[in-house]
């Protein structure tokens, strides 16, 4: 899936290369859930409507984890709710958003002794400071409202983030030294030249509600597997890195779960309202392999699914 000539540029990087075995495993990893699609069956019906006939449910979903383009998609999906929410809220809207980008000091092929990390124990050093440094600017700054976005670095592949807060009222400017100081000093992250970045903009520096969506979408979409064909090295370093993250040390990772894109949780209860659903009873969950003919793997069935099987062939489902 990964273009093979970006792999070989991994291998031939010396800054690089200890992590081209990882990115091997990491496009298997990528071809394998490529030929894997999840099936499910179950039956649909609407409480609501008397007249309404059940409809039997058998259709494949797809595999879908943070390298898929459903991933993509609902990421696209939860930033228009979130559109939509201020669209049918206006007094709502925020009166500024501001991106602040935080960079820490790290090595890159320029500098090689900075930092003096790997890729994946400097993501543990900036997964803590990022943490601590919401805690702090969050705080300061008067809001619960913000989306977090993680990317690599263009010249190294390391970590940083770019994290939009939505403000009613702007910071003065010692609040923003105070936040640069913790940032640089307290934590000995950053530097006057790679640390602590504001960029603060107002609803009226958007053409409209939807820019102002995009804007943080098109930092997510650099490194999104839409984007795979202008992936760089340092790109698929940073992927791999993400992917290695919550796998035992011994295996390459460090045992967390790193999210590219982690909304607050007050964003994320305006972002994740699902549509009104039908009525929905699950009989079961399969998964199999696209490129073979073996038999699904079955991952769930409902404890009363011989009696609903029945049911859901009567609806026309098909075994």
């Amino acid at each position: 899936m990964i273009d093979p000539r970006l792999l070989d540029q991994v291998a031939k990087d010396p800054f690089l290369a200890y992590m081209h075995s990882h990115a091997l495993a990491f496009d298997r990893y990528l071809d394998l859930t490529n030929a894997l699609t999840i099936n499910i069956k179950g039956i649909r019906y609407d409480p609501l409507a008397a007249t309404c006939e059940p409809v039997a449910v058998d259709e494949d979903i797809g595999y879908s984890h943070r390298w898929t383009k459903k991933y993509d998609h609902r990421t696209l999906w939860k930033l228009y709710n979130l559109m939509w929410h201020y669209r049918l809220n206006p007094d709502q809207m925020p009166k500024y958003t501001m991106m602040i980008t935080l960079t820490g000091s790290h090595a890159s092929p320029r500098t090689l002794s900075r930092g003096g990390l790997s890729h994946m124990k400097y993501l543990v050093k900036f997964h803590e400071a990022h943490r601590l440094e919401k805690h702090m600017i969050k705080a300061y700054l008067g809001t619960t409202d913000y989306l977090s976005i993680l990317e690599g670095h263009p010249e190294s592949g390391y970590v940083h983030a770019h994290d939009l807060y939505l403000l009613d009222t702007l910071p003065s400017d010692k609040t923003l030294e105070i936040i640069e100081n913790h940032w640089n000093n307290t934590q000995g992250m950053g530097s006057k030249e790679h640390g602590f970045k504001p960029e603060i903009k107002a609803p009226q520096d958007f053409k409209n509600l939807q820019s102002l969506i995009a804007y943080p979408m098109a930092y997510v979409g650099k490194t999104s597997i839409g984007a795979l064909q202008e992936w760089t090295k340092y790109d698929l370093v940073f992927n791999t890195s993400l992917w290695l993250s919550p796998k035992h040390p011994l295996k390459g990772g460090i045992g967390k779960r790193i999210r590219a894109f982690q909304p607050s949780r007050s964003l994320s209860t305006l972002m994740n309202q699902e549509p009104i659903e039908r009525g929905y009873v699950h009989l079961e969950t399969t998964m199999r392999n696209k490129t073979n003919s073996q038999d699904p793997v079955i991952l769930y069935q409902s404890p009363n699914y011989e009696d609903n099987l029945v049911a859901w062939e009567r609806l026309g489902g098909e075994v």
